[in-house]
């Protein structure tokens, strides 16, 4: 199979699993190449991942992806991840914890790497912290502690396949409180973070039925909560955003969830976008495929055919 070929179908394996994601190789390494297959490893599932000399691209994933976050480990060979403003560069028995909701960037060079994908619940995160979007997008060190324990049982779970352990919930457990516990030595700074993100989150409560008019903006929030311009834009840095992505993030999962529901009362992509407080359709559409990786008319037409 020639590497275009080979590409496409890696692309392809992909996006039957994900529903969204982008390949393209790194250069003109003739070598670029990829492929995927499911695992199970104790009470996670996922999939081992292989790639040589390939960049993939993935936007917020929807549907129920949404429930779900990931942790990527490396099993051999190097890869770098893109995600949460910060890149992390992982060698076998390195790991990273990532966001279903927010898009991420995977690179891999000409070596190759093997690699482990595995699904596990957004609210098993939620236990650790208040907000777990501090989690995301560090580098855990595989060789060091309670993260070697960690990487240890992870490869020990997925090379005996799906032996019967007796008791998932155990080995959950037991794979949860050792990520937390290497995921501890971001302190201050995620201390920082924890305490914004909370804000934001009453802000988020406050703000929601209110986006659909055009005419709600970031400076009705700011004196809502008695922030100033420059209080509010320090506020959202630490959770990696700006006050107007976030509020134009707000109304975009107000329109994905009007798309996506046969129900609605707005019949067309304009009257979607339009009603969830967008001035423009046409910037709508390219901000929602920006963020969802699917343009609306196309999301609206695969929820509504049936």
């Amino acid at each position: 199979m020639s590497g275009s070929g080979a590409l496409n179908r890696f692309e392809q394996s992909l996006r039957e699993a994900y529903g969204v994601f982008d390949i393209e190789p790194i250069g003109t390494s003739p070598r670029a190449r990829g492929g995927m297959s499911p695992i199970a490893a104790g009470p996670f599932r996922g999939f081992r991942v292989r790639a040589q000399g390939v960049r993939s691209i993935r936007p917020a994933l929807s549907g129920a992806w949404t429930h779900q976050a990931f942790i990527l480990m490396s099993m051999s060979g190097d890869v770098s991840v893109h995600h949460y403003g910060r890149c992390v560069s992982l060698c076998a028995g390195d790991l990273v914890l990532m966001d279903s909701r927010e898009a991420c960037t995977i690179e891999v060079g000409d070596t190759g790497t093997q690699s482990m994908v595995l699904a596990l619940p957004r609210e098993m995160l939620s236990s650790m912290r208040p907000n777990a979007d501090t989690l995301y997008g560090h580098h855990v060190a595989g060789k060091r502690g309670s993260t070697r324990m960690l990487s240890a049982i992870l490869q020990t779970l997925h090379s005996d396949g799906d032996e019967d352990y007796g008791d998932d919930a155990v080995a959950m457990s037991v794979t949860m409180s050792l990520l937390e516990n290497a995921l501890n030595r971001y302190g201050p700074e995620e201390g920082r973070r924890t305490r914004a993100s909370e804000q934001i989150a009453r802000m988020r409560e406050w703000a929601m039925p209110q986006v659909s008019d055009p005419d709600f903006d970031v400076e009705m929030l700011g004196q809502k909560f008695g922030l100033s311009r420059r209080s509010l834009y320090r506020l959202f840095a630490e959770s990696r955003t700006t006050p107007h992505r976030w509020l134009a993030n707000l109304r975009l999962e107000l329109a994905q969830r009007w798309l996506m529901d046969p129900t609605s009362p707005h019949r067309s992509v304009c009257q979607i976008a339009y009603a969830a407080g967008f001035n423009d359709s046409s910037h709508f559409a390219r901000l929602f495929k920006r963020r969802f990786g699917t343009p609306p008319a196309q999301l609206r037409t695969q929820n509504w055919s049936s």
